[in-house]
């Protein structure tokens, strides 16, 4: 049987005064983040070519007392909140938040075995990332170990801002490739946040 909809009671209120021309009305933070949540969800999507998200959201309170719980289909999985909240958009923000973690916890579990298999254009795939976040290219420093090494060569990267350090390499490329492997698995590995999430989105629709 379908969920009954819920009406709200009538009531009277005072509209709210008019914003001033050429104001613009101003979202709080959290709300900000909130919204990047279902975007990313939408841009992973057109990326990788597949159907936009589809949310349900439905309220298993009483009238008096609204209590939504939303679930996303979305890349043939089905993600469903764990709590009720009372407001329905905050649910959907929820459960968008939701689906990222699932999705891109497949991604980089998927993009940690690859890189270790050697299946990975490190390079290639972190100037992708770059072009894509209109980030500026990473750039290397690689020396040559002045104590004989079988592998004599190690490289630094900066990238966004932040200096990365590889393995040592047999030569000056395998060096670079390396360092640029450091970076990726240390932006697989890092907490779930926006710009992480970004990272990982972007990065499985590289590798396509």
């Amino acid at each position: 049987m379908g969920q009954p909809m819920v009406c709200a009671p009538a009531a009277t209120a005072t509209p709210a005064p008019s914003a001033a021309p050429g104001t613009k009305k101003v979202l709080h933070p959290k709300i900000l983040e909130h919204l990047r949540y279902k975007k990313l969800l939408q841009q992973y999507t057109k990326r990788r070519c597949i159907p936009l998200p589809i949310y349900q959201t439905i309220n298993e309170g009483s009238q008096g007392a609204l209590q939504f719980r939303a679930t996303i289909l979305v890349d043939g999985v089905s993600y469903t909140s764990l709590y009720t909240i009372s407001d329905r958009e905050a649910a959907e923000w929820n459960v968008a938040k939701l689906a990222l973690e699932g999705i891109s916890q497949k991604i980089k579990d998927e993009g940690r075995r690859l890189i270790c298999e050697n299946k990975v254009p490190c390079k290639s795939t972190l100037n992708a990332f770059a072009v894509k976040m209109n980030l500026e290219m990473p750039t290397y420093n690689t020396i040559k170990q002045k104590r004989k090494r079988l592998l004599p060569f190690i490289s630094s990267l900066v990238f966004n801002g932040v200096s990365y350090i590889g393995e040592a390499g047999r030569n000056e490329g395998e060096a670079e490739v390396l360092a640029a492997r450091a970076v990726i698995l240390y932006l697989l590995g890092i907490h779930f946040l926006c710009d992480q999430y970004e990272f990982v989105l972007i990065y499985s629709c590289i590798l396509v």
